[in-house]
């Protein structure tokens, strides 16, 4: 079985070798077709689109979301623009404050993509006063009517009491302390622009700013619509890291092709993969560009270790189509392994149950894939047609002397790599303890995307120290028959659940249909306060129901409570902030209450979902699934593609060490920071987790080549640190120093944070490649890695297993006679 094995790998490594022979025997039909394929992505490039897509962010799958998807049009979405206009002195109950409150209100429901029947406000024609005639009908009439702007102070006094006594505004759109009012507008979901809808709410904001009063403007479109105005700076912070990472570069090889040549890696491959997104209709989601940056990151690296080869062959061998063609054959297997290992971990972000993480996982996956093109096959054979480069010596020896000679100090000798590895353990221990901290969600009030001075968070801090809250959690009482809802039983259950969710003291406030019932039961008695109650039969329910309908000339007076089937009902419940810790909090008491009053009257229905709090904690759900599926999904990939290509448990293992190790890092700085687990944080993980296998994968095959030459493990590993993690430090420095731009240039505190996580993870993957995987090579002394050879194409090879070095105990006895006699 092992001779089989081993032929076949042979059979495959000589395939590789006719294609390395073809690839070289026609470098320019190769770089022909792929410069050719560059023009036709780049044709593509004006089809790209970059906005968001709210829609994309939801697990659309989740029974939360079918929830919100069938409720969002008649009692509202996630998508809702909050405004609160505040006074600095009195209350908001005098003309002048009035009029601005009518003036936001009608500004802001003249706003393209607002459905105007869900704006709500004390100023707003839904808005209205409930009485009894003197014939003793239900009537309604406008707390504010725009026609009679000014009223006198006992006019104004009187609408002060009448709204204290209406429990849909009191509290809820007007402050208790009469300072400050909300006005409120859901979105149509399909086709907003937040661009020009952020640009009408400043707009009316300006209009609308009077000495003595604030506008504080909150809510999901305002939110993306600040993110969308940091576009151009974002531009201009890639420009800069480009500029630094071409400085870096010169200073490092001061060779134009070791600085032309990753640059126009990174060319190419960012073309290739901005291009297939527009030829496949993917937009570009302004918070997922540190993706991209990763990926070009990557291409970086893998054009710095080809670049770096080539100019160490040069210096061997003085001819410079030699030389490629001898970087290409020690790195055309690492670095291939390297592409595909890091293209599947990208695309296994299909398996997330949002679309954005479907699109990012098929764009991403492309173009992480489309590096062994752009990069890996263009730098090597782009360097055999361009001219030899004059001086022949390899620069910066000095500081590849100086790696050699600490590795050979330190992880080169058994003691060192034993305290290098007992260190990991160390870390890892001492890293575990913060992973309890990490959270699904957000982690804080406000947003984490903004800076917590901006605009955006002191607006939400505003109303929500105002009101009850600004985060609404939509809950849905259904019935199996038409009708249902006006059984008073089912009123009754409605009520119950809205007293279970008010023991939580964390809820502001709530509202639903059995309050309208109950204020106008009380009015139809001659307002006698013993009959605010529920009727005890649904005629009656639905009478009062009609009244209060019929007594508004505005159509649908009840469409925020009820479906016009009547067996749909909604509660709105009020919250201060949607943290991780919050939602988690109000799912398990509602969970605890549907459980319990669903069991007490049949063919009731109580579901979860609506409101920003309802979609959020779906996409926590989710969010916790889908980290428990991709990063293990990453790791198993590239377990099982490194254990295949070099037939070896251990090689598969090998590479998955440094990856756990920098997995558990990472978290354990989240936990640490306060950073929480989001939509746009997990991919993020996934992809930069996997820039560690680029350097692991080099590191391993490096000491695999000098042990076949040196057949020593202690010469090899210093020898490899000296040569392959020269161009590792240096990428790895070279990465940090461009991602740490975007920590001190960034206002997007989101990018700010992301930029401190990837640079801890380059770190991370630096230290595990350069130490962790050197160390246990030395320790351990796999046998695909220490037992090698070149076959007689000059390929490198395992050594076929033999009797003696079947006996593991023979053999570690070989082994530690060999690394005796080198010491």
């Amino acid at each position: 079985m092992v001779s089989h094995m081993h032929a076949l790998r042979q059979k495959i490594t000589r395939v590789l070798h006719v294609g390395e022979e073809w690839l070289f025997a026609n470098p320019k039909i190769v770089l022909g077709i792929i410069f050719s394929v560059t023009i036709l992505f780049a044709l593509c490039l004006p089809k790209l689109r970059v906005y968001s897509d709210f829609a994309d962010l939801l697990p659309q799958n989740h029974r939360y979301i079918k929830v919100y998807n069938r409720i969002k049009e008649s009692f509202g979405g996630a998508n809702m623009i909050v405004i609160a206009v505040e006074v600095d002195r009195g209350t908001i109950f005098n003309n002048e404050t009035l009029q601005l409150i009518f003036q936001v209100t009608q500004g802001l429901d003249e706003i393209p993509g607002v459905n105007h029947n869900l704006v709500s406000s004390l100023t707003h024609r839904t808005a209205r006063k409930v009485f009894l005639s003197e014939e003793g009908s239900v009537m309604s009439e406008l707390y504010y009517d725009p026609l009679r702007p000014m009223r006198t102070v006992a006019q104004l006094d009187q609408m002060k009491k009448d709204v204290t006594a209406d429990p849909n505004l009191y509290g809820l759109m007007v402050s208790p302390d009469y300072k400050a009012a909300l006005i409120k507008a859901q979105m149509n979901e399909s086709g907003i622009d937040y661009v020009k809808t952020f640009a009408a709410l400043q707009k009316l904001k300006a209009t609308a700013d009077k000495p003595g009063h604030h506008i504080h403007i909150t809510g999901n479109p305002a939110l993306t619509g600040w993110v969308f105005t940091y576009t151009h700076q974002i531009v201009s912070i890639l420009a800069y890291t480009a500029i630094l990472i071409a400085l870096l570069l010169i200073v490092n090889f001061r060779r134009f092709y070791g600085v032309a040549l990753p640059l126009l890696g990174i060319g190419l491959s960012s073309t290739w993969g901005l291009g297939f997104m527009a030829l496949m209709g993917i937009n570009l989601e302004p918070l997922s560009l540190p993706i991209p940056f990763l990926i070009a990151a990557r291409a970086t690296s893998h054009g710095v270790q080809l670049v770096s080869r080539y100019y160490e062959e040069l210096a061997i061998v003085h001819n410079g189509k030699k030389a490629a063609r001898n970087a290409l054959d020690a790195l055309f297997r690492p670095g291939s392994l390297a592409i595909i290992v890091d293209a599947i971990g990208i695309f296994v972000l299909v398996l997330g149950s949002a679309p954005f993480n479907h699109k990012l996982g098929i764009a991403a996956g492309f173009w992480g894939f489309s590096v062994i093109f752009t990069v890996h096959f263009m730098v090597p054979l782009a360097l055999t047609v361009l001219p030899q480069p004059k001086a022949m010596t390899n620069k910066n020896q000095g500081a590849r002397n100086f790696l050699g000679w600490a590795m050979a100090r330190t992880g080169g000798t058994n003691s060192g790599a034993r305290t290098m590895l007992v260190l990991t353990v160390l870390a890892a221990l001492g890293g575990a303890y913060f992973l309890s901290s990490v959270q699904m969600g957000e982690s804080e009030p406000g947003s984490p995307l903004l800076a917590r001075n901006h605009e955006f968070n002191l607006a939400t801090k505003a109303i929500n120290t105002r009101f009850p809250g600004s985060e609404e959690l939509h809950v849905v009482v259904r019935t199996d028959e038409k009708g249902g809802i006006k059984d008073p039983k089912v009123m009754a259950a409605i009520e119950r659940f809205q007293a279970h969710m008010l023991e939580d003291p964390i809820l502001g406030g709530t509202k639903a249909i059995p309050g309208v019932v109950r204020v106008v039961n009380r009015l139809t008695h001659n307002d006698d306060p013993r009959w605010m109650q529920i009727p005890d039969n649904a005629s009656e329910v639905g009478g009062l129901m009609f009244a209060y309908m019929a007594s508004s000339p505005i159509p649908g007076a009840l469409k925020e409570f009820i479906n016009s089937d009547e067996n749909e009902a909604n509660m709105i419940f009020y919250y201060k902030d949607h943290q991780a810790e919050t939602i988690a909090r109000v799912v398990a008491v509602a969970e605890s209450g549907i459980k319990k009053i669903e069991a007490e009257v049949p063919g009731l229905h109580i579901e979860l979902g609506g409101g920003i709090i309802g979609v959020t904690a779906a996409g926590n759900q989710a969010l916790h699934k889908d980290h428990m599926i991709i990063i293990p999904a990453v790791m198993i990939c590239a377990f099982l593609l490194v254990m295949t290509y070099y037939q070896s448990l251990h090689a598969g293992w090998l590479m998955i060490l440094p990856m756990l190790f920098s997995t558990l890092m990472t978290y354990a700085y989240m936990g640490a920071a306060r950073i929480g687990l989001s939509v746009n944080t997990v991919p993020v993980i996934a992809v930069g987790v996997g820039v560690g296998i680029d350097y692991a994968v080099y590191f391993m095959d490096r000491i695999r080549e000098e042990m076949a030459t040196t057949h020593n493990i202690h010469k090899a590993v210093v020898n490899a640190v000296a040569t392959t993690g020269y161009a590792v430090f240096f990428t790895a420095a070279m990465l940090i120093s461009g991602v740490i731009m975007w920590v001190f240039l960034s206002d997007l505190r989101f990018q700010s944070d992301a930029a401190i996580l990837l640079s801890f993870m380059l770190v991370v993957n630096a230290i595990a490649a350069m130490l962790i995987v050197p160390a246990w090579c030395v320790v351990f002394r796999p046998h695909f890695l220490v037992a090698t050879h070149y076959d007689a194409d000059g390929v490198l090879q395992e050594n076929e297993l033999d009797n003696q070095e079947k006996d593991s105990t023979s053999r570690k006895n070989i082994y530690a006679v060999k690394a005796g006699a080198a010491q």
